[in-house]
């Protein structure tokens, strides 16, 4: 990269603001940032960096957009870059209609725990707070799970939103979760279930809740 260049971010061919971009100096993306700022109303942040290697992380309401290493040069060279530009969300799992359950999957009870591991019981997380944000539009719509885990979003209209979803019990805790979701008539899935997905196992950690294929 060059030592000035630009970051531009999108979704469908439209420019997006208030995208998160930070910058770490080094090549791990764990250490210090170096650079923090947030994209224009045109999808756009210059950036001014020294020599040396970076990592850059951009998201938007929680979701990644990029996550990309480089390395600034001493001197310029031709081929060096001085844009970078990254699409948000265009991996979204599609649905025709935002509802489902939140489940949390706990081990069985039995004995023995290669048994349990593979009989687990799931259990309804009620009282959630589920929010789709429309990134283009700015609409912005608000549910809850019910005693069952259940929930539904009446007539969304089709795009790409963000949900987050936070609180809510079973009788174990997980941390909020962020998913990007398209709304799409011609989506084969029509239901979403979200599972809590378990720390550990060589997992990089968290108790989020993550989506199930039911297709």
């Amino acid at each position: 990269m060059r030592g000035r260049f630009v970051v531009h971010v999108l979704h469908a061919g439209i420019p997006l603001a208030g995208v998160s971009v930070q910058v770490a100096g080094g090549a791990n993306e764990k250490t210090a940032t170096v650079f923090s700022g947030v994209t224009a109303q045109n999808g756009s942040i210059r950036v001014l960096l020294p020599p040396g290697d970076y990592w850059l992380h951009a998201e938007l309401l929680g979701i990644s957009a990029a996550g990309q290493c480089f390395y600034v040069g001493g001197k310029t060279s031709r081929k060096a870059k001085g844009k970078l530009k990254f699409e948000w969300g265009d991996y979204a799992p599609a649905t025709r209609e935002v509802a489902g359950r939140l489940v949390d999957s706990q081990p069985g009870k039995g004995a023995n725990q290669l048994w349990n591991l593979l009989h687990r019981i799931d259990m309804p997380i009620a009282g959630a707070t589920l929010k789709l944000h429309n990134v283009v539009s700015g609409e912005i719509f608000t549910t809850a799970s019910d005693q069952d885990g259940a929930f539904r979003f009446d007539a969304v209209p089709s795009g790409t939103y963000a949900l987050h979803i936070e609180g809510g019990k079973s009788d174990r805790d997980y941390d909020s979760t962020d998913l990007a979701i398209k709304v799409s008539p011609s989506a084969n899935r029509n239901t979403l279930q979200l599972s809590r997905r378990d720390a550990g196992a060589g997992s990089c950690g968290g108790t989020y809740l993550e989506l199930r294929d039911t297709r």
